[in-house]
C-alpha cells in the first residue's frame, strides 16, 4: 500500500496543497492549491467537522491531519509508512485534534498494509466524551441513546437504525449529526447539546442510563449534563464499531412505541418553532428561514454553517428526512460554512447553500468566497442578518432557486427576525453550543 492509497482509507477526499510548498504531489491523491494559509485551514476543518472527520494539509514536505484546528507542534519523522500510521493512531487515541508528520519514505513505493480499516472505523483525531466504555456481551437496561458525528464519521447510521429497532431504544442526536433519523421516526428524540436543558428534556436524571454512540467532547458542554443533574462520566460511551454487538444486549427501559408520547424536548419545542413555520410574510423568522431551504435544496445538495446563531436555528429548527442535507459543526469560525460548501463542490456532493451570519466581505470567509468562484463552482451565500429586502418565505425559495439555476457564487443579503429566540430559551434553557 502506497501513501495516497493508505489517506484514501482514512476517508481523506485529497489533500490541501498550502502555498510556497515545494509542490511534490503524493501519488495517487488529488492535490487542491489553496490560495492561502488561512483559506487552507479553513477547508480543511470544513472537511473534518462536517465530513469525513480528518483532512490533511501538504507542503511538500510535512504533512499535517487536521480534525480541530490545534496547534500540531514540530513535525514528527515517520521512516516508513507503517510508523506514519501508527504516530495517526496515536494521535487518534489521544484526541490530540492535529498531527504534523514528516514522510521520509517513498511516496510512491508499496510499503505493504499499514493498517486495517475495519467496519465502523471513525477516522477523526477529535477528543472523545469520556466515560463508561460498554464491553461487548455486556446487558444493560438504558433509557436514551445520545448519538454524536462519531456515527456518521464512521458509517454507522444504519447500526445506530438496527440498534433502536432491536432494543425500542430512543435516540437524541447531536446537533453534528442531524438525519441520523427521519424528523417524524418514533425513535427520534430531538435534536441536542444546542440548549441547556435538551438532555434533561429528553428524559435524561439523576438516575437515568444514557449511551453515548460516536461523542465528542466539543459536542457535550457541561452544562448539559449539570441540568439533567447527571454524571458524565457514567455515561456509557459506545465505539461505533460495536453497535451492532450493543444492539444484541441493550435493552430500553421503557421501549418507544410508534405513535406513543414524544419527550418533553420534542413537545416543548415544535410548542415554540411549530407556529413559526407557518409565519411566511417578510421579515422572515429563522425557523421558516430553515424550511425554505429545506424545501427548495437539490437532492444530494447541503446546507452548511458555522457556530453562530443562524447554525443554532438551521440545528434546531431544519427538519431533515436524508442525512447531509444540512450540516452544523461542533467548532470552527468565520469562513467555515462557505469552505464546507467549497468542499462540497470539490468532492462532487452537490451544489451547497453556506448560511452565515455576516456578509463575507473580508478576512477569510471573503477569501474563501474568491477561491468558490475562481474553483468555477455553485455556491449560494445567505445571510441572515439586518440587511437586504425583506421577502416572502414564497419570495425566498424562489430566489434562492433562481440563484442556484444561475451557477456560480452568489449572496443573498435575507433579513431575519430572531425575535422568538425569547420562547426558545423558555423552552430549553440559553444556548450552551460553541460556548453559548
Amino acid at each position: 500500500m502506497a501513501l495516497g492509497d493508505w489517506l484514501s482509507r482514512q476517508g481523506i477526499p485529497f489533500v490541501i496543497e498550502t502555498p510556497g510548498g515545494s509542490g511534490r504531489p503524493i501519488p495517487g491523491l488529488r492535490s487542491v492549491p489553496a490560495p492561502d494559509l488561512d483559506c487552507a485551514y479553513a477547508l480543511a476543518e470544513a472537511v473534518a467537522t462536517m465530513g469525513p472527520g480528518v483532512a490533511t494539509l501538504w507542503d511538500g514536505d510535512v504533512l499535517t491531519f487536521v480534525s480541530r484546528r490545534v496547534d500540531p507542534g514540530e513535525p514528527t519523522v515517520a521512516r516508513t509508512l507503517p510508523g506514519l500510521a501508527t504516530a495517526v493512531e496515536t494521535t487518534r487515541k489521544l484526541g490530540a485534534g492535529s498531527l504534523a508528520v514528516r514522510p521520509a519514505f517513498d511516496l510512491a513505493a508499496d510499503a505493504g498494509p499499514a493498517n486495517a480499516v475495519a467496519p465502523g472505523f471513525d477516522p477523526s483525531l477529535a477528543a472523545r466524551l469520556t466515560g463508561t466504555s460498554w464491553l461487548p456481551g455486556s446487558e444493560l437496561v438504558a433509557d436514551l441513546v445520545l448519538a454524536g458525528r462519531g456515527v456518521v464519521r464512521a458509517g454507522a447510521v444504519p447500526a445506530l437504525q438496527e440498534l433502536a429497532a432491536r432494543t425500542g431504544l430512543g435516540v437524541l442526536n447531536v446537533f453534528t449529526a442531524k438525519g441520523v433519523f427521519r424528523w417524524d421516526s418514533p425513535f427520534h428524540l430531538g435534536t441536542g447539546c444546542l440548549q441547556e436543558r435538551d438532555l434533561a428534556l429528553a428524559g435524561a436524571h439523576p438516575d437515568a442510563v444514557v449511551v453515548g454512540g460516536g461523542l465528542d467532547d466539543d459536542e457535550c458542554p457541561p452544562a448539559l449534563f449539570a441540568a439533567a443533574g447527571l454524571d458524565p462520566a457514567r455515561v456509557v460511551t459506545l465505539d461505533p464499531a460495536d453497535l451492532p454487538a450493543a444492539a444484541e444486549t441493550l435493552r430500553a427501559r421503557i421501549p418507544v412505541v410508534a405513535g406513543g408520547e414524544r419527550p418533553a424536548l420534542y413537545r416543548d419545542l415544535s410548542a415554540v418553532v411549530g407556529p413559526l413555520y407557518a409565519e411566511t410574510a417578510g421579515p422572515l423568522n429563522p425557523a421558516c428561514a430553515a424550511a425554505d431551504l429545506a424545501a427548495v435544496l437539490p437532492a444530494h445538495g447541503s446546507v452548511f454553517s458555522e457556530p453562530g446563531p443562524a447554525a443554532h436555528w438551521l440545528g434546531r429548527t431544519f427538519s431533515t428526512v436524508r442525512l447531509g442535507s444540512v450540516r452544523v459543526p461542533a467548532a470552527g469560525g468565520a469562513g467555515l460554512a462557505i469552505a464546507g460548501a467549497i468542499a462540497a463542490g470539490l468532492t462532487g456532493a452537490g451544489v451547497a447553500v453556506a448560511v452565515v451570519d455576516r456578509v463575507p466581505d473580508d478576512g477569510v470567509a471573503a477569501g474563501c468566497l474568491r477561491w468558490a468562484d475562481e474553483l468555477g463552482l455553485t455556491v449560494v451565500v445567505e445571510v441572515w442578518g439586518d440587511d437586504g429586502e425583506p421577502l416572502s418565505s414564497a419570495e425566498h425559495r424562489a430566489a434562492v432557486t433562481a440563484r442556484l439555476a444561475q451557477g456560480g457564487v452568489g449572496v443573498l443579503e435575507l433579513p431575519v427576525d430572531y425575535a422568538a429566540l425569547t420562547a426558545l430559551v423558555a423552552a430549553a434553557g440559553p444556548v450552551v453550543a460553541w460556548g453559548g
